[in-house]
C-alpha cells in the first residue's frame, strides 16, 4: 500500500525539479541553444529595440553562382559506381557549413532582445515523399559538424532522408498533427505559449532541437522542381535569422576576354538575412566563401581544420563536433 505514495513523492520531486529549472532559466541569460553575447557595441545592442522583428530587419541578397565546374564534378562522381551520392544541393549545404565555421558571427541569433552565439550548425529544408503536387512535405532538421568530410556529410543526409521517406514521422510532424486538431483558441494559446517560453529562455532543448524555426539557416531548393529562387520571408517564431532560396540552373552566354562566347551554368540564390545579427560586409564575405566552396567543390574533399581560436569563436557544443 506504500508503493503509490513513494511513486507520488518521486513524481512531485521531478515536477518541482523541472519547474525549478524553467524558473531559473527565465531569470538568467542562459539558453540550451546558445551562449549569451554581452560585449557588443552599444548600437548593435539597440538594434533589436529599433527593429523588433525579423521582417523589419530583413535584408535580401540576390547572388549568382557559376556552377559549371560543380555540375562537371557531380557528373564525375556519378561515374564512380562505388562512390557516395553527391548532389548540387548537398554541395551547397556543405559549403554553407564551411562558410559558417569561418565566419562564426553568421551563426548568431536574437532572442528576447538579446544576442546569442548558436552552439550548433543546423539546417532545415523541406523534402517531398514523392515529387508531385500531392506529395507530402516533410521538414528535415539536421545539425552538422564543420569537421565532417564530404562523404560523411552526404551519408548523414541520405540516411536521414531515407528513414523519413520510408514513413517514419518526425517529432515535429507528430506534434503538429496533435495541435492542428485543437480548437482555434487553443492553437493560438499553444503558439503564444511557445513564444512566451522562448522569450524567457524556458523552452526545453528537446523542443528547440525538433522545431525548424531554431535552425541556423532555413533552405528551400525550389530549383529541384524547375522554379527560380523567390524573395522569401523569415519566420517571426523561433530564432532562425537566415533563409536561403535556391533556384534552377540556367544556361547563360558569357563573353570571354578574347571575344569568344561561352555557355556557362548559372544558379540564382537569394538570401534573406536578419540585419541585426552582424553587419552586411561580414555577411557578404561569408557568402563569398560559400560561393568559392560551391563553385570549386573539390575543396570540400580536403579535411577541414580549424585553429583553437576559430573553434572558440564558433562556440559549438562538444556534442556538435
Amino acid at each position: 500500500m506504500r508503493q503509490p505514495a513513494v511513486a507520488s513523492n518521486k513524481s512531485r520531486k521531478v515536477t518541482v525539479t523541472v519547474f525549478g529549472c524553467i524558473i531559473q532559466e527565465m531569470f538568467t541569460k542562459k539558453r540550451p541553444d546558445g551562449t549569451y553575447i554581452g560585449n557588443l557595441h552599444f548600437f548593435t545592442q539597440m538594434m533589436p529595440y529599433l527593429l523588433p522583428t525579423r521582417s523589419e530587419a530583413a535584408i535580401y541578397f540576390e547572388q549568382i553562382f557559376d556552377v559549371t565546374k560543380t555540375l562537371a564534378y557531380i557528373r564525375k562522381r556519378k561515374r564512380d559506381p562505388g562512390g557516395v551520392k553527391v548532389t548540387l544541393f548537398y554541395i551547397i549545404l556543405l559549403a554553407a557549413v564551411r562558410a559558417l565555421a569561418l565566419k562564426p558571427r553568421m551563426n548568431r541569433f536574437v532572442s528576447g532582445y538579446r544576442f546569442y552565439q548558436r552552439n550548433r550548425i543546423s539546417f532545415n529544408f523541406v523534402i517531398k515523399r514523392d515529387l508531385s503536387e500531392e506529395g507530402e512535405e516533410i521538414n528535415v532538421t539536421l545539425s552538422f559538424s564543420p569537421l565532417m568530410t564530404m562523404n560523411e556529410f552526404c551519408k548523414k543526409i541520405d540516411g536521414h532522408i531515407a528513414s523519413l521517406k520510408e514513413g517514419e514521422s518526425t517529432s515535429t510532424e507528430k506534434a503538429n498533427s496533435i495541435v492542428s486538431g485543437l480548437p482555434r483558441f487553443l492553437i493560438r494559446f499553444a503558439v503564444w505559449g511557445l513564444k512566451w517560453l522562448d522569450y524567457h529562455n524556458a523552452l526545453p532543448k528537446s523542443v528547440i532541437d525538433s522545431l525548424p524555426f531554431f535552425s541556423t539557416i532555413f533552405f528551400t531548393y525550389v530549383g529541384s522542381v524547375g522554379i527560380d529562387a523567390p524573395f522569401h520571408h523569415n519566420f517571426e517564431i523561433g530564432n532562425c535569422g537566415i533563409f536561403c532560396a535556391i533556384g534552377r540552373v540556367r544556361k547563360e552566354n558569357i563573353l570571354k576576354p578574347d571575344g569568344a562566347v561561352e555557355k556557362r551554368d548559372k544558379l540564382k540564390i537569394i538570401f534573406t538575412y536578419d540585419d541585426r545579427i552582424t553587419d552586411g560586409i561580414y555577411c557578404a564575405h561569408a557568402i563569398d566563401i560559400m560561393r568559392d566552396f560551391t563553385e570549386n567543390p573539390e575543396k570540400l574533399e580536403t579535411p577541414f581544420e580549424l585553429t583553437p581560436e576559430q573553434m572558440d569563436a564558433l562556440g559549438l557544443a562538444e556534442s556538435e563536433l
